[in-house]
């Protein structure tokens, strides 16, 4: 009975933190043109704007049932002795009926620790001007990334703050098991890890931009684009045309980027859960090339450099 008011709990919980509306760390939706695919992702993250009062009382109430229940089992333990109830389980169902109760704000305080007073990453993409018509194929290509890109990466966001809630609740929950679990016990790797992976999916924005400042020494992605050595031969209008294909590449790259990166952290976590499977340096990996993605201009204008092929070559700023 116990278990399934927990778990019970446990679901009403993540749709709360998992609501775009629940706290400030939740993304805004980005304004795309009616009909399109960027309006059907918006309106899908939309859609449950207006479920956080009633679940934070759900929330609230799962959490004094779990503490009542808690301090029953005790009185239990007090009046039967500890081989009919063991002092554990009272304890650790008042423990989690706390942790309920106060869930949003302990996840407030792990988003804020990893990452919220810092700055997020300045992707600065937006669509090239030029020359292009609106039937051309560079065209076509710039008009579905534009409509797309805003409501793709808000959308990442917003998933990572739904795993970050629901990883929260498994750290949580590990606390009514015992040491016998390993890396997945109350204070084992696996649940350390869950914590830590939590508080950096909350804050996926700085995660972001801390990885890219690591490497690039900034925050600031480069997305626009210059042919030195192609404008003198097609002009100004095949210039454009050009240009509008690479930004847009751009674009797929950033968002390929942040997928990237978030596999990698899921990666490192299962390595420390024992996951055979999965190896520290695929997780390395994926975290390094996500952030290289993200920031894919700069990085193309290192390896110029290092080649001496500055001069003229493709020129990103």
């Amino acid at each position: 009975m116990s278990k399934k008011i927990i778990n019970t709990g446990l679901i009403l919980t993540a749709i709360l933190l998992s609501s775009p509306a629940f706290a400030s760390a939740t993304p805004a939706a980005t304004m795309s043109a009616s009909g399109t695919l960027g309006d059907m992702i918006n309106r899908l993250m939309s859609g449950t704007a207006n479920l956080p009062d009633f679940i934070a009382f759900i929330s609230v109430l799962i959490g004094v049932l779990f503490v009542a229940l808690g301090v029953y089992k005790l009185k239990n333990h007090a009046e039967f002795g500890p081989q009919n109830t063991p002092l554990a389980d009272p304890l650790k169902l008042l423990f989690t009926g706390g942790l309920m109760m106060t869930l949003p704000t302990v996840s407030t305080v792990v988003w804020e620790t990893f990452g919220e007073h810092n700055a997020a990453q300045d992707i600065g993409w937006t669509a090239a001007t030029g020359a292009s018509a609106t039937g051309s194929l560079d065209g076509m290509l710039m008009n579905f990334m534009s409509n797309i890109y805003g409501p793709i990466t808000t959308l990442m966001v917003f998933f990572c703050y739904v795993a970050g809630a629901a990883l929260m609740l498994i750290a949580v929950h590990r606390f009514t098991k015992t040491a016998q679990e390993g890396p997945r016990g109350p204070t084992g790797l696996g649940t350390i890890a869950t914590f830590v992976l939590a508080g950096v999916l909350f804050s996926v924005a700085p995660s972001v931009g801390t990885l890219t400042e690591t490497l690039f020494g900034g925050r600031d992605s480069m997305t626009e684009v210059s042919f030195l050595a192609l404008s003198a031969t097609m002009g100004a209008t095949g210039s454009a045309h050009a240009e509008n294909v690479v930004v847009s590449v751009l674009a797929f790259l950033i968002i390929v980027g942040i997928l990237s990166i978030i596999r990698g952290f899921f990666v490192l976590r299962g390595v420390a859960e024992g996951n055979q499977q999965m190896t520290m340096m695929g997780g390395v990996s994926h975290v390094i090339a996500g952030a290289i993605l993200v920031n894919f201009g700069q990085f193309a204008n290192i390896i110029q450099n290092t080649l001496g092929i500055s001069g003229f070559g493709v020129l990103f700023n």
